[in-house]
């Protein structure tokens, strides 16, 4: 939820595992200003460090939004799997 924030496509979708699961509203948007805070806090400072250069943080936030991006893509997928029926062993034996 945290870093979901960080990701666009993941920041409007969010909401819909949390609902799945049946995550507690004031935990949701805790962690949906917490994230939101940080990301943006993040790209502001930039931007006034940066200066005139401000256009690097496209290509800095970009690369990191990618990266994020793509562990939350390897975390759903362990979730998925991990929620999957195992196999007790063999059947019949």
């Amino acid at each position: 939820m945290f870093f979901a924030r960080m990701v666009p496509v993941f920041r409007s979708l969010i909401s819909i595992p949390a609902g799945i699961e049946r995550m507690p509203l004031t935990v949701f948007v805790g962690l949906t200003a917490l994230g939101s805070l940080v990301w943006n806090t993040v790209f502001v400072m930039a931007g006034f460090w940066l200066g005139d250069n401000w256009r690097l943080v496209e290509d800095y936030g970009g690369i990191v939004s990618k990266g994020v991006g793509a562990a939350i893509v390897l975390l759903v997928g362990y979730f998925v799997v991990s929620r999957l029926p195992r196999s007790r062993g063999r059947h019949g034996a």
